[in-house]
């Protein structure tokens, strides 16, 4: 069988990934299916985790194994078939591409078809808008804020004077 899934971004409205994948191929095979199609760095770690209807965090498989004993160790996405654990319509993952500020991209099964013969698995076979861009630190801030420009920290501390509430702590004012 044939799992055709569809990839949205919250980050872009106008993101839209459909990839048709062997249920019996690993999530191995999906993940580095989005990597090549997003155009993403692959040396980075990425995880897949089951999602309820209201797209909650469940079993997460992993890129690298983790090597953890307990109840909620997570499953290396290579030893895992895509329908061990996936397998009717709007089942749901969520797929997190920069682990450290858990940018991710939401995945739902949205059809089971037969395969076609002589196509080769995984294939996208939608693609509308950019790639969300892989790291967070990777956004450009537009209004960079410099010294010279007040800004509204800089207004709540010219409201206080060193005779405030503050006075008290046992701090002193250092000339340098």
């Amino acid at each position: 069988m044939i799992y055709k899934f569809r990839i949205l971004s919250d980050d872009d409205e106008l993101f839209l990934r459909d990839f048709e994948v062997d249920a019996e191929s690993t999530f191995l095979s999906l993940h580095k299916a989005i990597q090549e199609n997003l155009g993403f760095d692959p040396g980075q770690l990425a995880s897949f985790f089951l999602a309820d209807e209201s797209w909650n965090k469940g079993m997460e498989l992993t890129l690298i194994d983790m090597q953890n004993d307990t109840p909620l160790a997570a499953i290396p996405m290579d030893r895992v078939k895509i329908s061990e654990l996936m397998g009717i319509r709007r089942d749901r993952l969520l797929y997190v591409y920069d682990i450290f500020t858990d940018r991710t991209l939401f995945i739902e099964l949205i059809d089971i078809l037969e395969p076609k013969p002589n196509v080769v698995y995984p294939i996208c076979t939608a693609s509308v808008g950019d790639a969300p861009i892989q790291f967070a630190e990777d956004f450009t801030i537009e209004n960079e804020i410099t010294q010279d420009e007040p800004n509204e920290t800089d207004e709540l501390f010219d409201g206080l004077s060193d005779e405030d509430e503050f006075s008290n702590l046992g701090f002193e004012d250092k000339e340098e």
